[in-house]
């Protein structure tokens, strides 16, 4: 026990001096991907709360306020499988319980209702059918309780792993096959167990029996974005434990989506006058559709009062062009974000994408 309590304090140690590297390598390295990753993926559309607004995340078993796009969900036709549909979402293994009320006071009634109508023929989302229009009160908004290990990364002595440090990533107890693996997986499964966001993942045997003696229970992870309810998996596996996904998360709490605008090296542009590459959730912005009315809305999101100007054009290359382009078809009626449409499916190119200049 000395020995290995020796042996953690030294693992420790070199941890900590090994992010510190990696942080200073993370502001230069082209290669490093974390500075796209903070603002990457769209807001889950589920979330579960507590009456301060708190995250509740799948290592505890706690009632929460249920909350799509930020709004509550009425109860009309929601049932047990509803709660099982919404908790897979999130992460949990399944519900346990749920009820209607206004329990968090105005917390609560202060919020718009976002969802009703919640039918769910199965326990899994796909089977759902939904409504955002309502005739609701806040007296019939969901609570929800939801339980089970979900995704948990341990160490090799089984123990979970809660700071910026390499964990084997195990699902209801089993190892996580990395077919199809991706980076947008390892992002939504680090904020489904309440971090920030990936730092890096990988593949091997590592922990000996600690990890063979485990049943491989998830496979083929498909991941469209970065929050878990844009990815599918199989419970039905073909792997060997070599196969088996260690991941690396940031500590925090997940950043919030949306645009920015960065220079030719890829850092945040001044707040100033002058044009810059726009950047939606770590993407490119392809200007199909993209108008004046586009460019004024999407400068008031990021604080700017308007856009002066816009233009299409590979101008930052190879920085520009390994990025992926995130959003096409930004379609506004007026000035105001919450008048835009767009598409996340396109057939552009880097010559395609966004220029813009704003105007402080």
């Amino acid at each position: 026990e000395v020995l290995e309590e020796r042996e953690e304090r030294q693992e420790e140690a070199e941890e900590e001096k090994e992010e510190k590297t990696e942080k200073r390598m993370d502001v230069d390295s082209e290669a490093s991907e974390v500075e796209e990753l903070e603002t990457r993926g769209v807001q889950a559309k589920f979330t579960l709360v507590d009456y301060k607004g708190r995250k509740i995340n799948s290592l505890t078993e706690r009632e929460g306020l249920l909350l799509f796009k930020g709004g509550t969900v009425c109860g009309n036709q929601f049932s047990m499988n509803s709660a099982h549909a919404v908790c897979n979402t999130m992460g949990f293994s399944k519900a346990t319980h749920w009820r209607q009320g206004l329990v968090y006071g105005t917390f609560q009634s202060s919020k718009k209702i976002g969802l009703d109508k919640v039918k769910c023929s199965s326990n899994h989302w796909a089977s759902c059918t939904s409504t955002t229009t309502h005739t609701c009160k806040h007296d019939k908004d969901v609570m929800l309780t939801c339980v089970g290990t979900g995704f948990q990364l341990l160490n090799r002595a089984g123990k979970v792993v809660r700071r910026r440090k390499e964990g084997l990533l195990t699902y209801q107890h089993g190892t996580v096959c990395d077919d199809y693996f991706n980076i947008d997986a390892a992002h939504a499964i680090c904020r489904v167990m309440g971090f920030s966001h990936a730092v890096r993942w990988g593949h091997g045997l590592k922990y000996g029996l600690e990890q063979t003696t485990r049943r491989i229970t998830m496979d083929d992870i498909m991941c469209e974005d970065s929050y878990w309810n844009y990815c599918t998996f199989s419970n039905k596996v073909s792997c060997q434990h070599n196969e088996d996904v260690f991941l690396t998360c940031q500590p925090g709490h997940p950043q919030k989506p949306g645009f920015r605008l960065v220079d030719w090296q890829g850092r945040p542009a001044p707040r100033t006058e002058c044009e810059a590459l726009l950047l939606y959730n770590g993407g490119t912005v392809c200007q199909d559709h993209f108008s004046m009315n586009s460019a004024h809305a999407i400068c008031k999101t990021m604080g700017f009062k308007s856009a002066s100007k816009f233009r299409s054009g590979l101008a930052y290359g190879a920085g520009q062009k390994r990025r992926r382009i995130k959003l096409s078809e930004v379609r506004c009626m007026s000035t105001e974000w919450n008048k835009c449409t767009y598409s996340r499916k396109h057939d552009c190119k880097h010559g395609d994408d966004i220029l813009l200049t704003c105007r402080p």
